[in-house]
């Protein structure tokens, strides 16, 4: 970045965005006003309107540090420690994965089914709950539907489990209903038959296609997250090997690779007592499977 005495904010925006942009990293300039929104705690529309304003010595001081990080690749919102999933900001950092937009047909499914059930009470486990952001979005938008529910989210990782904790407090998530467990489903070995609904996005990039991923992901997310050391399909597995108990009544659903279809349906035809229903994000790809019995 320029170095100016006195930058304003669209000198920043300026020379920061021709350097990102240098280093290939998409969408530049939203980049550098993310960034400057979260040092100067506004919003990008008081950015606009305060273009030609100054940043402080301190202001000025944080935003270098950042954009230094993000020029090396590190993601934004590692940077920033914020980001956002189904309207909620969740804190964030190198213990869990980067919350995605795709992610939110997951949440936006169970909530359809949920309404749907006609149920006055839902059980649910989430599996691989990271930065509890999939089971915290569920809890909060039940909570608008005058359905009681319990959410549990299991993670092997402390650290993940810390961050889900801190999520649940910053956004105000009911704690009597929403919990957090250190537990690695595969020492599991029986689910509940009382669960209504098993969700989990887990760990799906074969071990062999991981290293090819962009260098903002596998150099900074975390690999329980992203693989299974395999071929992407062992957390499928072993979750509908545990479904397949016949006391189990409820649902299951997955956040699936965009090319995964194919091997999920041949995984499927592997367990005669259930059917799956794959479907598509808004980049149409398929994103979602659900299964059932």
């Amino acid at each position: 970045m320029e170095r100016i005495s006195n930058p304003t904010i669209l000198d920043i925006i300026k020379s920061s965005t021709e350097l990102l942009a240098k280093k290939n990293i998409s969408n530049p300039r939203l980049n550098v006003e993310l960034m400057l929104c979260e040092v100067m705690d506004c919003d990008r529309v008081k950015l606009y309107l305060d273009f030609e304003k100054p940043l402080t010595k301190s202001e000025l001081e944080l935003y270098r540090q950042w954009f230094k990080r993000r020029l090396n690749y590190e993601p934004l919102q590692y940077i920033t420690g914020n980001a956002y999933f189904f309207g909620y900001r969740f804190r964030v950092n190198e213990n869990v994965l980067i919350p995605r937009q795709e992610t939110e047909i997951l949440v936006e499914k169970i909530l359809e089914d949920i309404k749907n059930s006609g149920k006055s009470y839902v059980s649910i486990l989430d599996i691989g709950t990271g930065s509890g952001c999939i089971a915290i979005a569920l809890g909060k938008k039940i909570d608008g539907l005058n359905i009681d529910y319990n959410i549990v989210g299991i993670d092997v990782s402390k650290g993940a489990l810390e961050v889900a904790e801190s999520n649940l407090e910053k956004l105000g998530g009911d704690k009597n209903k929403i919990s957090f467990v250190e537990k690695d489903v595969f020492t599991i070995e029986n689910f509940s038959k009382d669960i209504d609904y098993i969700v989990s996005n887990p760990p799906y990039i074969p071990f062999n296609e991981f290293e090819s991923l962009d260098e903002e992901v596998n150099k900074f997310e975390p690999s329980i997250s992203l693989t299974d050391f395999k071929d992407g399909l062992s957390f499928y597995k072993k979750i509908i090997e545990l479904y397949t108990n016949p006391v189990i009544t409820g649902k299951l659903f997955f956040e699936i690779a965009y090319n995964q279809k194919s091997a999920l349906e041949n995984l499927l035809n592997e367990f005669k007592e259930i059917q799956g229903e794959f479907f598509k994000d808004y980049s149409d790809n398929h994103r979602v499977l659900e299964v059932t019995k």
